[in-house]
């Protein structure tokens, strides 16, 4: 008997991990995301001329945590790559529908940033970030709030919501843009110092 319920169990997580694999699996960040960064960032280089970046990063933060809500953009020739990534632990459970630029809160702050460089803290390689929006996200920097890695940004973790019985999300931040293990480093090699990234929502 004990066997029957561990093999069924095994097929059961298998179930869950390959449906997981499928979510994962899109990518998706909407129209009106892209057009609302591209225009904030035509809109702060129209008086900053000097800045020439190679990539901007959009978030969408209108959909939900498990999709590759993060579209890294090559400016030069167009290329997209999507990744996973966190938002804060306030801002909501599946969906971000919350958002503030208030220190510890631990919620996501909407707006365009510019990233500052790597540097190595306590989750290990990571991107410092400035805030350019205002009251959106000026504090961003005081708030420690910059782009690391976590291994809650997973597969894995999405498996384990789901047979504890919660929804399919990965895990949060305190309003950092965490994303997994596995792409820190061709984020950051892309993102590093210069590059743009813009957080947008629906309805903020």
């Amino acid at each position: 008997m004990k066997t029957k319920a561990l093999k069924a169990l095994t097929l059961f997580t298998a179930f869950l991990a390959l449906f997981s694999g499928f979510l994962l699996l899109q990518e998706k960040v909407s129209g009106q995301a892209y057009k609302s960064a591209l225009a904030a960032m035509d809109s702060y280089r129209s008086q900053h001329p000097e800045e020439h970046p190679r990539f901007l990063a959009v978030v969408d933060y209108s959909k939900p945590s498990y999709l590759r809500r993060m579209a890294v953009i090559d400016l030069k020739n167009g290329e997209q790559t999507f990744y996973l990534t966190a938002h804060g632990i306030n801002s909501g459970d599946l969906y971000a529908t919350r958002f503030s630029n208030t220190p510890a809160s631990s919620m996501s702050s909407l707006g365009l940033y510019k990233t500052l460089g790597i540097y190595t803290g306590d989750h290990g390689k990571s991107i410092r970030l400035m805030g350019l929006d205002g009251e959106m996200n000026s504090n961003a920097f005081s708030r420690n709030i910059v782009l690391h890695s976590a291994d809650y940004v997973s597969l894995s973790y999405i498996v384990m919501n789901i047979l504890t019985l919660q929804n399919p999300r990965i895990g949060r931040s305190n309003g950092c843009f965490v994303v997994s293990l596995q792409d820190i480093d061709e984020i950051t090699q892309k993102l590093n110092q210069g590059a743009f990234l813009y957080a947008w929502a629906e309805h903020p």
